[in-house]
């Protein structure tokens, strides 16, 4: 018996576990409702039973770039990874490791790692091996909700009636208090910058009132978790060389192409190329990709272009010749420009799901910009969902086969604008947006024009703290017009019964615009960070020990009150890492200022300097 075959088989038993958890689920979840006679308990056990078949046919089979027209099911090609906590590694096979350590709990994992898939089987797992409820919401249904309406208690019961758990308020109020749920949150990181702080109050307060449930969040990694001081952050590991072969192995696709590279991958691919390997989007890419180029390329821009390309010139193994089905009857160049103007445009608005009617908005308005008229919308929207996998429909909606396509595309278009209007842009987006220091765009940008973004987008805002920094010196006037206060950072190493722990400060952001650019210009040009010291940690210590005991509101010290418990000299020090930060950002700047060409130079020596 081959993997294959053997890999089919544990899907099977997993779908008919879970099929048999659901005929005795509300056996053991009714002791979380009251005052129910027999034919009420009844009744709501064949509610909570539809709700189980409904939401496990939903979250059971899923699409990827691999099965994009047909759902597979999630066990018969899902690589548990597990996630760090406390520098240990938690097993995710079983929601119990999980919610052992807490009942709150963050996920943050960078994009493609697989965490809503992570979050589906967490969903199903739930079902399985406890007597709780599992509810997945994904955060991003609520972009499309008003501000004021946005009320997480009725989204949670909304999912519970409209997939087929109609259960009356006050049993749902009850079972709340109770603690009967497991409350999945998926994609904090795809809410609208508008939305982003209500619904944090949101989560905040509900999982506070209704505290006996179980609360985990999943998103990209963001400074905006650092106050969020009663969550445990949890990272999702990579995928190791075994697991990566492993999910190789999982995947059906045309077999000497999968056996080439399976071979490829454990003799030199996987070492030579980890950063993409380790990661399940990116490995199926490379899989993707793997047939019609003859190498992998090192720069994360160069493999996403070739990944755009397969996917457009699509290789149908199981006809075994070259298909192209593009409707449109674009070239690769015209498509991906009318593609790159509605990633663009769609990323700058927040925007990573689409009604309709607003996709076809997108595609006009790229159509027009682009002034290529000779396709019909609905043409290319087929494309984008049929032939080139770059959109996914469900239900009604349409979203990015996953959102490092969005933007990558994004960087590409950036490219093609002026200087100037690149520089205005992206200088009120810093100024604006919480997604900046988050999101894979700048780094995709930074390689495709490294020069240009160092020196017309960082280097104005370089120079606005360059100047604050000659005035004041790294003194505390300094970080007060930075900041307006200081979090602290617990870390975990060890076991988990007994962690070693130490302790740092970081800054609560104040100016957006020069702290962002000063951590652009750090991460970008691969700034050698520093470990901590014993000193800094007691002193970071203190001061944690002194917000717990004031119970300060959201998790900060302002400066004054840092200062008062441990003397300026003490706080600059445990802050010194943003002196060297600055000077390092400074140096940048020096850089690219000294290199600008002179426009009186002859244009020999004009082009010896670039």
């Amino acid at each position: 018996m081959n993997d294959v075959e053997i890999d089919k088989i544990f899907s099977n038993v997993a779908s008919e576990l879970i099929k048999d958890s659901i005929k005795g689920a509300w056996e053991k979840t009714k002791i979380f409702f009251k005052d129910l006679d027999a034919k009420a308990s009844m009744e709501y056990g064949r509610a909570y039973e539809n709700y189980l078949k409904s939401t496990e046919i939903k979250y059971g089979k899923i699409k990827t770039l691999i099965y994009r027209r047909v759902p597979k099911e999630l066990y018969s090609f899902y690589e548990c990874t597990g996630v760090s906590y406390n520098g240990n590694t938690i097993d995710t096979s079983s929601i119990n490791d999980l919610i052992n350590v807490g009942n709150k709990i963050i996920i943050t994992g960078t994009g493609g790692i697989g965490k809503s898939i992570l979050f589906k089987h967490l969903f199903l797992n739930t079902i399985k091996e406890t007597c709780l409820i599992p509810i997945l919401i994904e955060l991003r249904s609520l972009n499309s909700i008003d501000i004021k309406d946005i009320s997480l208690y009725d989204v949670i019961y909304q999912s519970l009636v409209d997939n087929g758990f109609k259960l009356e308020e006050k049993y749902f109020k009850y079972s709340m208090e109770q603690g009967g749920y497991v409350v999945l949150l998926d994609g904090y990181d795809e809410l609208n910058r508008e939305k982003t702080v209500k619904v944090t109050k949101e989560i905040r307060e509900l999982s506070s009132r209704y505290s006996e449930n179980k609360y985990i969040v999943s998103s990209r990694p963001t400074p905006e978790f650092i106050g969020w001081n009663d969550f445990a952050e949890m990272t999702t590991l990579k995928l190791t060389k075994k697991q990566a072969l492993s999910l190789i192995t999982k995947i059906e696709f045309e077999e000497n192409i999968k056996k080439k590279f399976y071979k490829e991958l454990d003799e030199n691919l996987y070492n030579k190329f980890k950063s993409f390997a380790s990661n399940p989007l990116l490995l199926t890419i490379m899989l993707l990709t793997f047939e019609n180029h003859a190498s992998i390329p090192d720069r994360i821009n160069d493999f996403y272009e070739q990944a755009f390309i397969t996917l457009f010139n699509e290789h149908d193994a199981t006809k075994g010749a070259f298909v192209r089905d593009i409707r449109t009857g674009l070239g690769c160049e015209e498509f991906k420009l009318i593609f790159s103007h509605l990633c663009f445009k769609s990323y700058f608005q927040d925007v990573f799901e689409f009604t309709e009617s607003n996709l076809h908005k997108y595609i006009k308005d790229a159509k027009e910009r682009a002034n290529i008229n000779r396709f019909k919308i609905e043409d290319f929207q087929d494309d984008l969902t049929g032939s080139v996998c770059m959109l996914v429909k469900e239900g009604l909606n349409y979203r990015f086969s996953h959102r490092s396509f969005q933007e990558y595309f994004a960087a590409w278009y950036t490219c093609k604008l002026t200087d100037d209007i690149q520089k205005n842009l992206l200088t009120k987006w810093m100024k604006e947006s919480n997604s900046v220091i988050r999101d894979s765009y700048f780094t995709m940008l930074h390689n495709m024009q490294s020069e240009k973004v160092n020196k017309i987008i960082l280097g104005p805002a370089l120079k606005q703290l360059k100047n604050e920094y000659v005035k004041y010196g790294y003194t505390m006037e300094l970080l007060s017009r930075l900041s307006d206060g200081v979090f602290v950072n617990i870390h975990y190493s060890g076991e988990i019964d007994d962690p070693n722990i130490d302790f740092s400060l970081s800054l609560r952001i104040k100016n957006k615009y020069l702290c962002y650019a000063l951590i652009l210009t750090c991460r970008l040009n691969e700034y050698s960070y520093e470990l901590n010291n014993k000193e800094i940690s007691a002193i970071a210590e203190k001061l944690n020990d002194i917000r717990k005991e004031e119970d300060i509101e959201n998790g900060y010290l302002s400066f004054k009150k840092a200062v008062d418990h441990v003397g300026k000299d003490n706080l600059l020090m445990s802050l010194e890492w943003i002196n060297k930060q600055i000077l390092f950002g400074l140096s940048i700047l020096e850089k690219y200022t000294t290199n600008t060409a002179n426009r009186k130079k002859k244009v020999s020596s004009i082009l010896d300097e670039l």
